[in-house]
């Protein structure tokens, strides 16, 4: 009586699914390779006397974690065979339902670098996770059952397994699934990263078993107790009936509730079952039904490349690769929501456009590809619908707390000869702790990969920026001469034209090197994190751009606040003018969405370094009435000497199309000096007020259609 409390206790703590009334004590557990065998023979097997089925839960091996490169997502992979089962639930999942068992996918790595452990942000381990309760919810299925194999850590750009990463994954799928089994085969690195911040993969597992066949080995996943687990591991035609025979006799003396067997075949596993069976029940095992071949499943790949662009808060518009010729089904449907909704059928095209969204809402989507046979369903990163009109100021920035709060782009490859970074920051204080790392943009997979931009290093005060490139599988470093002050907003700028690593502060250069090759650069981009989160950035962010190519200094000088699109070799363009949700949509075209990590409604803010109508939010309505290039050749306020000495006057010459504006004077390290009012025309400076040294002189004119910023050199 005290045992059977015990185990109920036990089932209500950790979550156990309750089988059926002949669920047998120890459980059976039982892997079928689909890709050779017909999964229905796990129902075939029953004990000899009561009439019991012998296996009370029976896993289809094996889904993958696959990889897109284009996208630098982890996705879920059902090849042919599993395919086949998956879609045709009712054949070949339903009936051994039907009998009381439970059907769970066992996912494993697939050579593609994706794994368990190697998810870099919770944002990643939870879409993977959705992506997981997607494909049980759909198919019916009773569970997802994890084993760390085949990943190949590290290909594809992909990061090498860290600490936190399995327990976010089954931290996130347990909270989307918590009335379904999460098992797991204790083999590979996840079977060491089973805890983490406080948090262990055993509170959110209901099972794990032993992965070395013909042992007894009684896996360590705390807080789960002999009742939940298999120190047992049988491999069909493997292990020998007297071993088979052993494992059982030390299963039941030792007390443990799941014994494993691996690779039901289709042909008669009496002999071996029945070797444990009569030590384990007290009965012989027999064949019910007679035991069924298994045809390959028609190879039909669902398709990859999967984003969202044009959000306007009611419409969105879905993309992705295409599969050879064939055709598309794609649903959609809120993300609280349990039925989806018909976007396309049979569309041969590669993007569908769905209306009648409500503004500033989340939505999942997914899309199947038509061939002979329909592919299993691949399901998107879930997007919010945006607020169509941003907030009301027309523009916003996004405040990063230095510890949680982050986003992710995804996979980008910037390998190459040229690439430049540029955005605006506003630090709210700096590192004090060892490295005295804030992460501003970027890829680090490792030292001869990587390619960002940040505060602070090692031997580096906290507030000057570092340029990291790799090249030659060396981390190159260039160090800005300037220090940043808390709470100011600096435009940052960090180039690579093949010979020379630049900084520039404000537009202006503020540092080089000399260095020459190829930057490799190929993995998870992230903005406001890299390595860990005890580098995260705090501080405000906008208008952050990745590119192709090197950028000239007049480039970023006079296009700091905005660019006009489309633009070359630009990579990715975040405005952040969303001002509220949970991403923040690509400009430049290619559909690289940042999706954003532990922020809310708190993070946004009005506070930015563009105001309303500058180029930050747009043409004045003299660019919209004329070509832009001519607009911006008419856009030059000018400085006249420069450089000049304490003794000299100063011009500054204001365009005669703007009636007036304010002017902005900077020191070198962004303390601002003074501003004052300026009419179109000449205007004399006074310079009485100014030492000698470097200072940044920045205009914006009244309506906000010229917003420039020039280096002003006094001597």
């Amino acid at each position: 009586m005290k045992k059977t409390i015990t185990m109920l206790i036990l089932m209500i703590i950790h979550a156990i699914p309750v089988l059926n009334a002949q669920q047998l004590s120890p459980t059976g557990i039982c892997y079928v390779e689909v890709n050779n065998n017909n999964l229905l023979n796990a129902g075939s097997y029953k004990l000899q006397t009561s009439g019991k089925y012998l296996f009370n839960v029976v896993n289809i091996f094996a889904a993958n974690i696959n990889y897109d490169t284009s996208r630098g997502r982890p996705y879920l992979y059902c090849n042919n065979n599993v395919t086949k089962v998956l879609t045709n639930a009712s054949t070949y999942i339903k009936p051994l339902q039907d009998k009381g068992m439970k059907v769970v996918l066992t996912i494993l790595g697939n050579h593609q670098g994706a794994g368990l452990c190697n998810f870099p942000t919770r944002e990643s381990a939870r879409d993977f996770a959705q992506q997981l309760a997607h494909t049980v919810n759909t198919y019916g299925l009773d569970g997802i059952d994890f084993d760390d194999e085949y990943s190949d850590y590290g290909q594809n750009g992909t990061g090498q397994p860290n600490a936190s990463s399995f327990v976010m994954l089954v931290q996130e799928l347990k909270a989307l699934l918590p009335n379904k089994m999460i098992t797991f085969y204790y083999y590979g690195p996840a079977a060491s990263r089973l805890s983490w911040n406080g948090l262990r993969v055993g509170d959110y597992v209901n099972h794990s078993w032993n992965a070395s066949y013909g042992t007894f080995s009684a896996p360590n996943v705390p807080p789960l107790t002999n009742a939940q687990i298999s120190p047992a591991a049988v491999w069909l035609g493997n292990t020998s009936n007297s071993t088979t025979t052993s494992l059982a006799t030390q299963t039941k003396n030792g007390g443990y509730g799941v014994f494993m067997w691996y690779d039901l075949h289709g042909t008669n596993e009496t002999s071996q079952l029945s070797a444990g069976t009569q030590t384990l029940y007290g009965e012989q095992t027999v064949l019910s039904t007679p035991l069924q071949l298994w045809t390959q499943g028609t190879n039909c790949d669902a398709p990859i490349g999967l984003f969202t662009s044009n959000l306007t808060g009611t419409s969105v518009k879905l993309n992705w690769s295409a599969v050879g010729t064939n055709t598309y089904d794609v649903d959609y449907k809120l993300a609280s929501a349990t039925a989806w909704t018909n976007a396309a059928t049979a569309t041969s095209s590669t993007s569908v456009t769905v209306s009648g969204l409500t503004a500033n809402t989340e939505y999942d989507w997914r899309i199947r590809t038509n061939c002979s046979v329909k592919s299993t369903y691949i399901f998107a990163p879930r997007f919010n619908s945006g607020t169509g009109t941003t907030n009301p100021s027309g523009s916003a920035a996004l405040s990063l707390d230095g510890s949680s709060e982050s986003g992710s782009a995804g996979n980008l490859n910037l390998n190459g000869s040229a690439l430049s970074f540029e955005g605006w920051i506003k630090p709210s204080s700096f590192k004090s702790a060892s490295p005295y790392i804030s992460s501003v943009m970027g890829t680090e997979v490792s030292d001869s990969n990587s390619a960002f931009l940040r505060l602070g290093d090692a031997s580096l005060a906290n507030n000057k920026l570092q340029f990291v490139l790799s090249i030659n599988n060396v981390q190159q470093k260039l160090a800005s001469v300037t220090a940043l002050n808390a709470n100011t907003w600096y435009h940052v700028a960090a180039t690579y034209d093949g010979s020379n690593m630049r900084i520039y502060i404000n537009g202006v250069l503020d540092a080089t090197k000399s260095q020459t090759g190829n930057v490799v650069s190929n993995g998870a981009f992230n903005v406001g994190y890299l390595y860990n989160t005890s580098r995260n950035f705090n501080g405000k962010v906008d208008e952050m751009r990745v590119w192709k190519r090197a950028l000239s200094q007049t480039e970023i000088s006079q296009n700091m606040c905005n660019v006009t699109l489309p633009a070359t070799s630009l990579a990715a363009y975040w405005k952040f003018n969303e001002g509220s949700g949970s991403s923040v949509q690509d400009t430049s075209g290619n559909g690289v969405t940042l999706t954003l990590t532990g922020v809310d409604a708190s993070n946004w803010g009005t506070d930015v370094p563009c105001t309303t109508g500058s180029q930050k939010t747009g043409s004045s309505k003299a660019q919209k009435a004329v070509g832009q290039e001519e607009v911006m050749a008419k856009k030059q306020i000018k400085l006249y000497p420069n450089p000049l000495s304490t003794s000299s006057p100063l011009t500054i010459s204001i365009p005669e199309e703007y009636n007036k504006g304010r002017l902005s004077v900077y020191n070198f390290n962004g303390g601002l000096v003074e501003t004052k009012t300026l009419k179109a025309g000449a205007n004399a400076y006074d310079l009485s007020s100014l030492s000698m040294g470097n200072y940044i002189i920045q205009f914006e004119s009244q309506d906000g259609g010229l917003k420039q910023t020039e280096k002003l050199i006094v001597k």
